[in-house]
């Protein structure tokens, strides 16, 4: 039973944390590449001719945030399943109180608040100040949305350091979890490995 925890365990934070860096890798790939790329999006050639490398990056900015969108439920089914998976862990191991289980507990309290802070407070107020410029930049008023710009980047910031405190709990709670295999943190024994009770004694006869 042990085994199949563990492997439910490994399986859902593994999907977990690679949903939650693929939108950063998304935006590593995509941003860095519009710059050079001749870009327009109808409704936006006004915007895009007088401002035209921050009109690349809106419309690179369309491209992106369909990735954010699709991990965004997908972490937020998984999220809960991984703690349950965790504690059945713990209840399978039928020990409790250890560092390894406080830490690992912490780690992924962590990664769950980031991850429900990032989709319920720091994204929606990015959404709603990049629908503003996006607006303003789509009526053609380039000095409105430049005007608003500064704002959506301070929101975007925000929502950057929410989404690196949960990959980075993840890790943690990765690294914490690798670590407590075979020293009895996972609930195993430690070591993995101990001799026959009888084995000293029939040494000494």
């Amino acid at each position: 039973m042990q085994r199949i925890f563990d492997a439910f365990f490994w399986t859902l934070v593994a999907l977990w944390f690679a949903l939650a860096v693929s939108g950063g890798i998304a935006a590593m790939a995509i941003f860095p590449a519009a710059r050079g790329l001749p870009l327009s999006l109808e409704g936006y050639e006004g915007f895009i001719a007088a401002q035209p490398e921050e009109g690349r990056m809106l419309v690179a900015g369309f491209l992106a945030e369909r990735v954010f969108a699709i991990t965004e439920g997908a972490r937020l089914v998984l999220a809960p399943l991984t703690v349950c998976a965790l504690l059945a862990q713990f209840a399978v191991a039928g020990r409790g109180g250890s560092s390894f289980q406080r830490s690992r507990l912490l780690a992924i309290a962590v990664a769950s608040i980031a991850l429900l802070s990032g989709v319920f407070w720091s994204m929606p107020g990015f959404t709603q100040k990049d629908a503003e410029y996006r607006t303003a930049a789509r009526a053609g008023n380039a000095a409105a949305a430049m005007a608003i710009k500064p704002d959506v980047d301070a929101a975007h910031e925000r929502a950057s350091r929410v989404a690196g405190a949960e990959c980075m709990a993840l890790l943690a709670l990765i690294v914490l979890s690798s670590a407590s295999i075979g020293r009895g943190g996972a609930g195993g024994r430690r070591g993995g490995f101990a001799p026959p009770s009888g084995s000293r004694s029939s040494r000494r006869g």
